[in-house]
């Protein structure tokens, strides 16, 4: 069910951790890594749009969680919370990769053994749980426009890839899925 309600114990709880953890902890450990990770060099205009647009899309969702209440329903919950945590341990070694793996160095341990795309899948975890601990098929709709912006982001960051490392990025595109299984 679809409720919008002020609150302290809302979504936020779940929304803010992954905040710390994603949007602001790296930045602060290492200055250069705003910089790669925004890297659009090479680009066309659609592709900067859509990457601009698929890397503020989490902060409405994010904040919009301040209004909307956890579920009643127990299990919803309870399986929410879970795969809301599954995701921010996803999210942290992901991080840990990137933040220590030289720059221009392409990304094949962790997690990026297994997928190429981890940190925006465990956002993706994330916010699935959060849909799931509130029931909210408002925010459950916003993921499904986040997650297609992201997965054209995630086109062009492969197509800049390519160019930028060659072979090597051939190879590991062959090896290592997008997504997880996909």
């Amino acid at each position: 069910m679809t409720t919008f309600k002020l609150g302290i114990g809302n979504a936020w709880l779940l929304s803010l951790p992954f905040f710390v953890l994603v949007g602001t902890f790296p930045m602060l450990m290492k200055k250069d890594l705003v910089k790669r990770m925004s890297d659009m060099t090479g680009y066309t205009s659609g592709e900067k749009f859509c990457t601009v647009a698929a890397s503020i899309s989490p902060y409405p969702f994010m904040l919009t969680t301040i209004w909307v209440p956890f579920t009643s329903s127990r299990p919803l919950l309870y399986l929410g919370l879970l795969v809301s945590v599954l995701g921010m341990v996803l999210a942290a070694a992901s991080l840990k990769v990137i933040m220590s793996t030289p720059p221009d160095t392409l990304l094949t341990a962790g997690p990026y053994r297994y997928s190429r795309n981890p940190l925006y899948l465990s956002a993706t975890v994330v916010f699935i749980g959060i849909c799931l601990a509130t029931d909210n098929l408002v925010l459950t709709g916003y993921l499904a426009i986040m997650v297609l912006l992201q997965h054209f982001m995630i086109l062009a960051e492969e197509r800049s890839c390519r160019l930028k490392y060659g072979e090597p990025f051939g190879r590991y595109l062959k090896r290592v899925p997008r997504y997880l299984v996909i």
